[in-house]
């Protein structure tokens, strides 16, 4: 797993406030799910907001899905998903404040939980965290193309699960460790119950087989990336 660095914030942050001021001008107060809302908002003649956000979010982060590294740049748009680090809908303050302290790239965004930005109506910035381009990733749908509909990886398979913000964390990269038959796990784990990793689904036995072949591969000095 790699740090994904936020460093498109002005582009991003021009297509929320535009997203937030046409929301405002149609139905006269902020609604609920904002993310909802979203998807739905366009501009005659433009690429629609979800749309071009994930553009953004797919170019930061190599093509590669937030979790797994997969390349998703080339599957189809169903395939990849949103990924709400602080999730959309938090329980209460609690739930959304787990998330931070964990990570500067999360604590220095201008950032507000949605439930607070409604009750206030407040202009942005702070941007509410379920539509704040500081809280998206990518990911692939993590179906690892064994059955449609069903989710075994990543976010979808993580659900409203609270998992530290791994990719947003700088020393990732080090702290993400990868075995010899597969398995992956996080050196600072401290939840035993419920490990980020196994939350993720990131030990999935597809995902392990594939790190076996790319272990095997990169051991007998072949590349990987350019084998058929």
């Amino acid at each position: 797993m790699e740090q994904i660095v936020k460093a498109r914030h002005d582009e991003a942050h021009m297509l929320i406030e535009g997203f937030l001021e046409r929301h405002r001008e149609k139905h006269g107060l902020y609604q609920g799910d904002l993310y909802a809302y979203l998807g739905a908002d366009f501009v005659p003649g433009q690429v629609k907001t979800n749309k071009a956000l994930r553009e953004i979010l797919l170019d930061e982060q190599g093509g590669r899905c937030c979790y797994c590294m997969r390349r998703i740049d080339d599957l189809a748009p169903e395939e990849r998903s949103v990924e709400h680090v602080i999730v959309n809908h938090p329980i209460d303050g609690d739930d959304y404040n787990q998330y931070l302290g964990k990570c500067q790239q999360l604590d220095a965004a201008e950032m507000i939980s949605s439930a607070e930005f409604l009750v206030r109506q407040t202009p942005p910035p702070p941007y509410p965290h379920s539509v704040a381009y500081e809280n998206l990733l990518i990911s692939c749908a993590g179906r690892c193309h064994l059955g449609v509909g069903t989710s075994f990886t990543c976010n979808n398979y993580r659900g409203h699960r609270f998992v530290p913000p791994l990719p947003l964390m700088i020393d990732v990269a080090s702290e993400v460790k990868y075995q010899k038959n597969g398995f992956v796990y996080w050196v600072k784990e401290t939840d035993t119950e419920n490990p980020a990793v196994e939350l993720l689904g990131l030990n999935y036995y597809v995902l392990r087989l594939i790190r076996r072949i790319w272990y095997k591969l990169s051991s007998n000095e072949l590349d990987a990336a350019s084998c058929n």
